[in-house]
């Protein structure tokens, strides 16, 4: 992705608003990795068609623009915050290369397909996904704002084959709209909010293309979960599977723990589809694959930690099996364990077992 930054004009973050903000701590998504400050409609065109894709910009109105939009890539997702603080409409034509997801934050959007599927998605209850193979014409509120997210065709439905375990190749026809107030949509936003904020934070998921796929595959994971379409009912079968699956898988996981394996990688080991190995996880062990894993690389840390070296600290044990977030992975060890890291660390070192 190329970056456009262009100089912010006066007037341009005048506006203020008395409606709930749109992410957590009221801080604009992205805010680090600015684009676009811009009052001119070209302008604001020609950037957002070049992070994103080429399309038509319309105000609605004769008053200048307010348009601000952040950008970044994980892996070969671009992830941008996008506004243009007056009424604008947007023709976005068919391409064959992208799917693009609109989530909105704050504000009303109206989007029309070439097949006349219709939405109107409002903050942080709705998004709609727009198809390689579609025309569509949006409408955007002065106060609308966006997480818009552009994904390769092949990269999403290479996942979705994998999710799978069988080959795919043709367009996928989603729903238009995508209902975040479910549990599915939940996790999409969810997985939406971790994502920026890693980036917002210069968090240590931001910092190599190994742990940008991570990123990358929770947000195709969450998108495919969360969108409707064909696709789900293939998703949804629990398809007979063979009977070593779950054993196969676990013994994968005890070797590569500390390579952080994705979802994508257990399903190619496992040979099923995601629901199917979730299932069986479930069924076998009462908890998915992803937690059986963070299960594993617990009790690493706790053994390791029960059984030190001189030089043996909790910081280092952690990132080593790939917590990276010491205090999320404290409550998770204090709920797994009854104590802290440091506690079982002092103990072992007294020489309480």
């Amino acid at each position: 992705m190329t970056a456009v930054i262009t100089h912010s004009r006066p007037g341009l973050d005048s506006q203020a608003s008395g409606t709930p903000e749109p992410f957590p701590g009221g801080v604009e998504p992205l805010r680090r990795f600015g684009r676009l400050r811009t009052q001119d409609v070209d302008e604001a065109e020609s950037v957002v068609s070049e992070v994103f894709e080429p399309h038509s910009l319309r105000p609605l109105e004769s008053a200048p623009l307010n348009a601000r939009m952040n950008a970044v890539q994980t892996g070969e997702v671009t992830i941008g915050y996008l506004t243009y603080g007056r009424p604008t409409q947007i023709r976005l034509p068919a391409n064959d290369r992208w799917y693009h997801v609109n989530v909105t934050l704050r504000g009303e959007s109206r989007v029309i397909r070439s097949d006349g599927a219709s939405a109107v998605t409002t903050g942080r209850r709705g998004a709609v996904v727009l198809l390689p193979h579609r025309e569509q014409r949006i409408h955007w509120n002065a106060d609308t704002e966006q997480l818009a997210i552009r994904v390769p065709r092949q990269a999403l439905e290479d996942h979705l084959a994998t999710m799978l375990n069988r080959s795919n190749r043709r367009p996928l026809d989603f729903d238009l709209a995508v209902d975040l107030t479910t549990p599915d949509g939940r996790s999409l936003l969810r997985a939406l909010e971790y994502t920026t904020t890693e980036w917002d934070t210069n968090g240590v998921l931001t910092r190599s293309a190994a742990a940008r796929r991570h990123l990358e595959q929770l947000v195709l994971t969450s998108l495919l979960m969360a969108a409707g379409g064909p696709h789900r009912r293939l998703l949804d079968e629990v398809s007979s599977s063979p009977p070593d699956v779950v054993a196969r898988t676990k013994e994968y996981i005890h070797v590569h723990a500390r390579e952080l394996p994705t979802l994508s990688d257990l399903l190619r080991v496992a040979g099923v589809s995601a629901r199917t190995l979730q299932s069986r996880f479930r069924q076998e062990l009462g908890m998915g694959p992803i937690q059986y894993l963070r299960e594993v690389r617990l009790r690493h840390v706790h053994e390791a930690l029960r059984h030190p070296t001189p030089d043996t600290n909790v910081t280092d044990v952690a990132i080593e099996w790939g917590f990276y977030h010491l205090g999320r992975f404290a409550d998770q060890y204090r709920q797994r364990f009854g104590e802290s890291p440091s506690a079982t660390l002092r103990r072992a070192r007294r020489g309480i077992q």
